[in-house]
């Protein structure tokens, strides 16, 4: 079987071998492909950075109002501005902070969605960060913006599959889980 959910238009071809590549990447290998590689077509991760770049490019043109509309402020929040939990997933604080997280999405992003497929990885991406913004809410009272929680909730959905799935891929997952946490 399907490890884990969408195989982005891959058929079984027998029984699924998971190997644990040079430098952390999971190759599946026993399904026949009907399209590109799943680390090369990576939908939702180019999807998700070009949205963030985009957004940082127009928080510099709106000088700040874009920031101060989105992001995430615990009173506004608790005054009814709920859309305010999703809003600072797409916004950045400075250059330095929007090139940190399209680094560590494209760093992780791509095997995510791989393993998990489109649907999957958009869900937990979505629901990491909301929830990280509501946690945020709840502990602090300063203004935050950034993509952070939603990266933390990709690195822990692969931290569960690599965890899940130590025995078909072995020593390899272990590194890889020591690299995590």
């Amino acid at each position: 079987g399907n490890l884990g959910g969408d195989t982005g238009g891959e058929r079984p071809k027998g029984r699924m071998e998971l190997k644990m590549q040079h430098g952390g990447v999971l190759v599946a290998r026993g399904y026949r492909r009907r399209s590109r590689s799943p680390l090369t077509s990576s939908v939702v991760t180019k999807a998700l950075l070009l949205v963030n770049v985009g957004i940082f490019i127009m928080q510099g043109i709106s000088e700040g109002a874009l920031t101060a509309a989105g992001a995430m402020v615990s009173s506004n929040i608790m005054a009814g501005q709920y859309y305010r939990l999703v809003t600072p997933m797409f916004l950045h604080g400075s250059f330095n902070h929007l090139l940190v997280n399209c680094f560590s999405l494209n760093a992780v992003g791509p095997q995510v969605e791989a393993l998990y497929g489109l649907d999957r990885m958009s869900f937990v991406y979505f629901v990491s960060g909301v929830s990280g913004n509501v946690l945020s809410c709840m502990m602090s009272t300063h203004m935050s913006v950034g993509a952070s929680g939603a990266i933390f909730g990709l690195v822990g959905a692969l931290g569960v599959f690599l965890a899940r799935h130590q025995d078909m891929l072995g020593g390899g997952s272990r590194h890889a889980l020591s690299g995590i946490g």
